[in-house]
């Protein structure tokens, strides 16, 4: 008779047990499902510690990811990262540590180190979160809360738990990051269309000139700036200049380096060329370039079409070409001094020139000569030279176009994106009236 009741006790033991473990799985899938749902990093983080709690019946426990080299704590439960960094394995590293490095689970039970603060450590269950691609951080947790040891079931259940908060946590991670893209996007699309408008519409109404532009930033916006300012009615400054960087920050120093020279131009509209390089290098050095590391090289010149002359200042920019037609020889304008930025109260030496009908500029940035082809090649300087001379004769903007044509075919399979930023901007001086 004791026999049968003893065999009907473990029946309802078993039953009940297996009751339990029904409903653990039953929590585990309407969890895991509400879990995943879950967009939120910090809301995937305390639900995910709130059900490892109750799943295990732990009693305390805590929850790290793997940030910036370290494990770094972020939702605890009765428990701070002091104790578990002094819960160690037997390679005498801490249980959340190794539990990371190893990638595996670590169970123990009898816990023999003593631990003076915090709670009287017996059990510890500790999990990775690990998803395919990367192992994001660890679960602990430690002691049930009725005394016993944690079990392999335990460790079973904890870790389906865990898989499903690898995924969310892997959601999240990837919505915050598409995210912060769209948000750099609509940023960038901002930037270049305010860089777009600080850029000038060479429509030329300047008699006897014919103006063509080419601008290609590497990136979404550059450090390359050009412009053609109308100082009086016979007269005009062009400026081309390179900041030494690609992206947002030479874009930036390109907007500042671009409204100073209009300003000082507003300010002082028969200022000569060295001066206005001096002004804009003092400005640059005293409050706007805070890095040893930018710079800007600048090619400003003054035409005066009633006179027909230029002067010019050449600071540490490539030297432009200038067709005489005369002689029907390329002269180069070289550099005056220094690129500016960097070093306060330089002076500039100024060049000039006589205009003809039937001249041209062509002053370009580094983009242009510096583009490789795939076997690591540079366009270089007497290429464009050679095509300055043969077809410059061609209307301005097409001839701007044919090079930027021709470069892109030398360096056709050489990168995705241009080496750096491009500008052309060629000036004819024509033969007679429009």
């Amino acid at each position: 008779m004791a026999q049968e009741i003893s065999s009907e006790t473990r029946i309802f033991e078993l039953e009940d047990k297996l009751e339990k473990s029904y409903l653990n799985l039953h929590d585990l899938a309407t969890v895991g499902t509400l879990i995943t749902s879950i967009l939120d990093l910090e809301t995937v983080l305390s639900v995910v510690m709130e059900m490892s709690i109750r799943i295990v019946d732990g009693e305390v426990g805590l929850l790290q990811l793997h940030e910036n080299g370290e494990l770094t704590s972020k939702v605890a439960w009765g428990v701070d990262d002091l104790v578990i960094k002094n819960i160690l394995c037997e390679d005498g590293s801490d249980i959340s540590s190794f539990c990371f490095n190893k990638r595996r689970p670590v169970l123990i039970n009898n816990y023999d180190r003593n631990i003076e603060f915090g709670p009287n450590v017996k059990s510890v269950l500790a999990l990775p979160i690990k998803s395919r691609a990367t192992c994001h951080g660890t679960v602990i947790i430690i002691n049930k809360t009725n005394g016993d040891s944690f079990v392999d079931e335990d460790k079973i259940h904890l870790e389906m738990l865990v898989n499903f908060a690898a995924v969310a946590i892997d959601n999240s991670i990837l919505l915050k990051e598409s995210l912060l893209k769209q948000k750099i996007e609509q940023e960038l699309t901002i930037a270049r269309q305010i860089q777009e408008t600080i850029l000038p519409d060479l429509q030329s109404d300047i008699e006897g000139v014919e103006i063509g532009t080419m601008y290609r930033p590497a990136r979404y916006v550059g450090g390359d700036f050009y412009d053609i300012i109308r100082v009086n009615d016979d007269g005009f400054v062009l400026v081309i200049g390179d900041v030494s960087n690609k992206g947002v920050p030479a874009a930036m120093l390109m907007s500042a380096a671009a409204a100073i020279i209009r300003s000082e131009l507003m300010k002082s509209p028969d200022i000569s060329p060295s001066e206005l390089m001096t002004n804009l290098n003092n400005v640059l050095c005293n409050g706007v370039i805070k890095s040893h590391h930018m710079f800007v090289t600048l090619f400003i010149a003054r035409v005066d079409m009633k006179n027909r002359r230029a002067s010019y200042c050449n600071a540490g920019h490539l030297p432009p070409f200038y067709w005489k037609c005369e002689t029907e020889e390329v002269l180069e304008l070289p550099p005056g001094g220094t690129f500016v930025g960097q070093f306060p109260d330089t002076s500039f030496k100024e060049g000039k020139i006589n205009i003809s009908r039937g001249d041209r500029l062509l002053a370009f940035t580094d983009g242009v000569t510096e583009a490789e082809n795939i076997h690591k090649g540079q366009f270089g300087v007497e290429r464009l030279k050679n095509a300055f001379v043969n077809d410059g004769d061609l209307p301005a903007h097409e001839f701007c176009t044919m090079v930027r044509d021709w470069v892109d075919r030398f360096a056709e399979g050489a990168g995705d994106e241009p080496f750096d930023d491009f500008t052309l901007l060629n000036i004819k001086f024509l033969k007679g009236d429009r």
